[in-house]
């Protein structure tokens, strides 16, 4: 990973707003199936019906991690080109558990048309809230400096009869053996899907895996881990005082999280896992949050106290991926245990062979994760 080149005077040399390091079992990607069951069907919509759908939460647009970032110019140039019948790219849609769909590219867009007829520019962009109108064009078009109000009927009706194909997708996951699994078919599903949107939201940047997540599966659990990302102890853990901005450390509470309620049920690769986790509980209760809220804040604030700051580190400012979530999966289990020598049991640990074997890189099979999970436990707590 590139590096910022203005550091904040924190140990090591890191920059706040330098991406975080970490070195984990499954660092290597995880081998390509020969092929998805994945299906995608055309469907040309008006601009009209998509707004529709969007207002009564038939579509749904993912949260976007950097914001709006379009200039005025290019969403005017959109919407003349809607105007005047110049061809725009299709989008794609995900068909989800209901009957509602997920947009997995061209949420710039649809962002931009549905702001246009509702008359502002969306939140979260350099614009937003700020009125609509064209620019960025031709002066003398008929266009140039209306909202979509200012419009007359004619072309208010031309914008909202403008057809705007949508391609559907929909996937059962990878097709037979191969790889990338994760076990199970809503693993295997979510799986596919993570990677349809990554590849199509690349562009000349690589997205991380949870940027991907906390687009495709949005919803109240990745709310509420950017709320628990935000912890003064787990800042203090990390050795570092703001969020991730590629969202690496919320990776790390999704991973912890998903490993504590359903380790015994893992399967490689962790990529696949955690994403499957994250599909199946996006909306999970207010009592399960609340209950994960507490209990985080918590396992922070004993971890902190016991090991100290940077706890997880390899001394190169890296975070040791294994090491952190056996311990912090251990913490959770412990049932409020808080053994006076947790600091040098933490050393006897990470000095144990059999441990070691578990937690190097390029062991994230099932019985190097189950292995360290236990071991970790019997260990800090036994």
């Amino acid at each position: 990973m590139g590096r910022a080149s203005a550091p904040d005077g924190t140990a090591l040399g890191e920059a706040a707003g330098d991406a975080l390091e970490v070195v984990q079992d499954d660092d290597a990607e995880a081998p390509t199936p020969l092929k998805y069951n994945i299906s995608s069907m055309p469907a040309d919509y008006t601009l009209e019906t998509l707004h529709q759908k969007w207002r009564s939460g038939d579509i749904e647009i993912p949260r976007l991690q950097r914001g709006y970032a379009w200039t005025p110019r290019q969403a005017s140039r959109l919407i003349e080109s809607f105007m005047v019948g110049l061809p725009v790219p299709p989008v794609y849609l995900a068909m989800g558990d209901g009957e509602g769909s997920v947009v997995i590219d061209g949420m710039h867009r649809l962002l931009t048309v549905f702001s246009y007829m509702d008359g502002r520019y969306p939140e979260g962009g350099a614009q937003g809230g700020e009125r609509f109108r064209i620019t960025g064009i031709n002066e003398g078009s008929r266009l140039y400096g209306k909202t979509f109000w200012d419009l007359g009927d004619d072309d208010q009706r031309l914008l909202k009869s403008a057809i705007l194909r949508a391609t559907i997708v929909t996937t059962d996951g990878p097709a037979g053996g191969g790889g990338g699994g994760g076990g199970g078919s809503s693993s295997s599903s979510s799986s596919a899907m993570s990677e349809v949107f990554e590849r199509l939201n690349a562009g000349g940047t690589r997205l991380e895996a949870q940027e991907v997540r906390s687009c495709l599966y949005a919803g109240d659990l990745g709310d509420m881990i950017r709320g628990m990302n935000g912890d003064k102890d787990w800042r203090d853990i990390l050795g570092r005082p703001r969020p991730d901005p590629r969202m690496k450390d919320a990776e790390m509470i999704l991973r912890y999280m998903a490993l504590f309620h359903a380790g015994e049920d893992y399967a490689p690769p962790m990529k696949s896992f955690l994403s499957g986790f994250m599909a199946e509980h996006k909306n999970p209760g207010v009592e399960f949050m609340d209950r994960e809220r507490a209990r985080f804040a918590g396992i922070c604030r004993d971890v902190r106290g016991a090991l100290g700051s940077r706890p997880f580190s390899n001394g190169r400012g890296q975070i040791r991926m294994p090491l952190f979530d056996s311990v912090f999966v251990a913490f959770a289990r412990s049932a409020g245990r808080r053994p006076a020598d947790l600091g040098e049991r933490f050393g006897r640990l990470q000095s144990d062979e059999e441990f070691a074997g578990c937690a190097a890189e390029a062991a994230a099979t099932a019985a190097a994760v189950g292995g360290r999970l236990r071991l970790a436990r019997e260990i800090l707590f036994g």
